[in-house]
């Protein structure tokens, strides 16, 4: 169940690698996450997430693809993006029902509305698709530009009223997506105060800050690394350290190891051989050569990581393991998906590991096998 217990709220794209990375989180870390997938737009699903979505005519069929990958743990989801392709103004009619047979088939599912699509006058689908055991029964997405209108908060109050939800029931996500993060120790100022009106406004059950500052594009070189700084993390772990009840009050939310653009313009190209190494306070983006094997080329990636000094370790993670028996040519270079997976898998580790730290909570190291027993999730 939704509580206490849950510190992050990454936003995914619902791709197979990061469903991937999701399935191979220790326990213990899986316990502190509540994902926000965010269901893409048709020409950025890929082929795996295009086949379950359409088995049925009559409503998108999101339980397939999480069903195998997080049973029994409540996901926030994102259905913006299918609103008009299976028909806005029908939504009474398959927006329930999706959710109804996610539930039904151990996916615990909560409807997640962005603001815009909360105070349409059709918000009787998100109140029957709230119909839900968990205790959040609605997440709702408010930019932060809109925050500094308390005229907007006053309105999403009152649609909840109408629609017979009390924040009390309802997480309230402050997507800071489009903010400018150059300055974090400003960002912290602005969630501090962000902050201090949602808690003035209601007593919602959860509260979330989210934001990226990861590029739109690979910042790297081929062959070669970058740094990116998370400032997105540094500016919340600033909040925390003028004020430490934001830890309690306000979870930490990012884009996991990816910016926070949906729409890239369709599919196609070819795949940048790369890994997002999230540390403690950046992304260590390491690249291969655009020229020769996947094989050759991951292989020479995962050995830049372990030898970078900032590898956390075989025993960080199982993610964390592939690279380091990736270094020494003991499992395969994987693909696209497979690279998705590892950074998910690492990157939520890291968070909830750094979480921890803030938290005086420390981790357990995972069991590794020896060298000539290993085994992968990413194979």
């Amino acid at each position: 169940m939704t509580g206490k217990n849950v510190w992050y709220d990454p936003a995914l794209r619902m791709k197979a690698g990061e469903l991937v990375g999701l399935s191979a989180l220790a326990p213990d870390i899986a316990d502190r996450t509540l994902p926000r997938m965010i269901v893409p737009p048709p020409e950025e699903r890929d082929d795996e997430l295009q086949a379950a979505l359409f088995e049925t005519e009559s409503q998108p069929d999101i339980a397939k693809a999480l069903a195998a990958t997080w049973p029994q743990r409540d996901v926030l989801i994102e259905s913006t993006y299918l609103m008009d392709e299976f028909e806005r103004s029908r939504s009474g009619l398959w927006l329930p029902k999706m959710f109804e047979s996610a539930w039904n088939r151990n996916v615990r599912a909560i409807p997640l509305v962005l603001t815009s699509d909360l105070l349409d006058d059709n918000v009787g689908a998100f109140r029957a698709a709230a119909n839900h055991p968990s205790a959040i029964k609605l997440g709702i997405v408010i930019p932060y530009d809109d925050l500094v209108d308390v005229e907007v908060l006053n309105r999403v109050i009152d649609k909840l009223a109408t629609i017979g939800l009390s924040p009390t029931q309802c997480l309230v996500t402050a997507d800071f997506s489009k903010a400018d993060f150059t300055q974090p120790e400003f960002v912290a100022d602005v969630i501090a105060g962000v902050l201090d009106l949602l808690t003035a406004s209601a007593m919602w059950k959860q509260i979330v800050f989210q934001g990226t500052n990861y590029p739109k594009r690979n910042p790297a070189e081929p062959g070669g690394y970058y740094q990116v700084p998370r400032n997105e993390w540094i500016a919340w772990r600033r909040a925390v350290k003028l004020d430490p009840q934001t830890a309690e009050h306000m979870l930490f939310g990012d884009y996991a190891a990816d910016c926070a653009e949906i729409k890239f313009g369709g599919k196609g190209g070819r795949a940048i051989r790369h890994y997002r190494y999230t540390t403690t306070d950046a992304w260590y983006v390491q690249r291969g050569l655009d020229i020769g094997t996947h094989e050759e080329n991951m292989r020479a990636v995962c050995m830049s990581i372990v030898a970078s000094g900032k590898f956390a370790g075989r025993e960080f993670s199982s993610a964390d393991d592939h690279i380091f028996l990736n270094s020494r040519g003991l499992t395969g270079p994987g693909n696209a998906k497979n690279w998705r997976a590892i950074n998910t898998t690492h990157h939520i580790t890291r968070v909830i590991t750094d979480i921890g730290a803030v938290r005086g909570i420390i981790f357990k190291k995972r069991a590794i096998s020896e060298l000539g027993e290993q085994q992968t999730l990413f194979a």
